[in-house]
């Protein structure tokens, strides 16, 4: 997170994805995206942090859910619920969440 170069970024992660180094990849990307780096907000870098804990952490997923806000919601729902990894609970969460705050932006307009 010493870095505020976002090639150097891209490269550190698809470097311990290439690796399949998924432990030291989510580890890196809570680093960057949960302590407030540059980073923090980076759509791309949540859903790779919820992706890859839904993949390889499980117990995880909820916790990122809770905390983050700049994800695709629907698409990681989808995935979450699916028969390969049958995280219920986790999906419904991401549905009422991002339901939430669809009826929150409706209100404002």
């Amino acid at each position: 997170p010493e870095t505020k170069n976002p090639d150097e970024v891209s490269v550190t992660v698809k470097a311990f994805m290439a690796g399949e180094l998924t432990s030291e990849l989510i580890e890196l990307l809570e680093r960057i995206v949960l302590q407030g780096s540059d980073f923090s907000e980076n759509r791309n870098l949540q859903n790779l942090l919820i992706l890859t804990a839904i993949k390889a952490d499980p117990p995880r997923v909820m916790e990122y859910i809770n905390r983050l806000d700049n994800f695709d919601g629907e698409q990681i729902a989808q995935i979450a619920v699916s028969d390969q990894y049958e995280l219920f609970e986790e999906g419904y969460t991401i549905y009422t969440k991002f339901a939430k705050v669809a009826e929150s932006d409706e209100a404002k307009t």
